[in-house]
């Protein structure tokens, strides 16, 4: 067993060590994106190693990828990371992988049979934060639904999807709790990505009165404008505008404090906010942390769900 970034083949396999499989089938064909180099990928309940003897509890999400190219430091984002994000969105279980060498399968077929993990489904169990059940058939539903966005929006949710995923990433890094300014703006420029680039409300020349001098003016809309549009474009109830107001709150005190003024929100020069902020305090941030996490999931899946729709019908 190893521990790389690529395969290095056209046949690879990749066993999600923390990524625990629930699910109600076994195994899942995930659509090939249309910039990859993949000609199948099968998201489903392995083993940790071949060597290892099925036991009666669920095993590891593994993903097998069969390749026109070998996977290298230049294809590998289109043909791996991409999809480790889609699992990450749909599980909410982080995708750090170990590989096998599987030189000796012609097939996917083949692999199965020694890779296999025959306890795949338990309804009474859940994972991570997300409580869906059987979340790999939304890995699935996401490469379809991908597939059917204009190239743009496609740029935009992968893009988006990419800088959620950093800061899930570094969320788990050891004593995050000093990191938390950053990856509070992760998601917030996760949901920015998302949202339209901002618009010329005008651009024109002004002349001064006294010499004739023109100068050029240019004005657009705000970041947090166009944020708000997407936001009331994709969600829908009576709790629209608080979450227009909770991401405005976070986008003026936690990303602009900072970018500005280098004020860091989670007391991090303090020793950070689990052991340097009042009770009340703490309790601020971490719902703050929680519930920009969510929303950022639920905008990335109404994204996909919503343009998709728009531009098919």
């Amino acid at each position: 067993m190893y521990l790389k970034r690529c395969g290095g083949e056209k046949r690879n396999l990749f066993i999600l060590t923390i990524n625990t499989y629930n699910n109600e089938r076994a195994l899942y064909e995930i659509i090939p994106l249309r910039d990859s180099d993949i000609k199948r990928s099968v998201v489903f309940a392995g083993r940790y190693s071949k060597n290892i003897t099925s036991s009666d509890n669920l095993g590891p999400t593994c993903l097998y990828l069969e390749t026109e190219e070998e996977i290298n430091e230049n294809n590998y984002y289109k043909n791996v990371q991409r999809l480790l994000n889609l699992i990450w969105l749909a599980t909410g279980l982080p995708v750090e992988y170990l590989t096998e060498d599987i030189e000796g399968y012609n097939n996917f077929e083949s692999l199965y049979d020694d890779y296999k993990c025959n306890i795949f489904y338990d309804p009474n169990i859940i994972h991570g934060l997300v409580s869906d059940k059987s979340p790999i058939s939304r890995v699935a539903s996401y490469s379809m639904l991908m597939q059917k966005l204009k190239n743009e929006d496609f740029k935009k949710f992968d893009n988006s999807l990419n800088t959620y995923t950093w800061a899930q990433e570094i969320e788990r890094l050891p004593n995050s709790h000093l990191k938390y300014t950053l990856y509070m703006m992760l998601y917030l420029s996760s949901i920015d990505q998302l949202a339209n680039a901002s618009q010329i409300i005008y651009n024109g020349n002004i002349v001064c009165e006294e010499c004739g001098t023109k100068i050029s003016k240019k004005r657009e809309t705000s970041r947090i404008s166009e944020i708000e549009k997407l936001v009331k474009d994709l969600l829908t109830g009576n709790n629209v505008n608080n979450h227009v107001e909770f991401i405005k709150r976070l986008y003026g005190k936690l990303r602009s404090a900072f970018l500005h003024h280098g004020i860091l929100r989670g007391f991090e020069k303090e020793g950070g906010f689990l052991f340097d902020a009042s009770s009340e305090r703490r309790k601020e941030l971490l719902e703050d942390m929680i519930n920009i996490k969510m929303l950022n999931r639920k905008l990335l899946e109404l994204f996909l769900n919503k343009r998709q729709i728009k531009n098919n019908y």
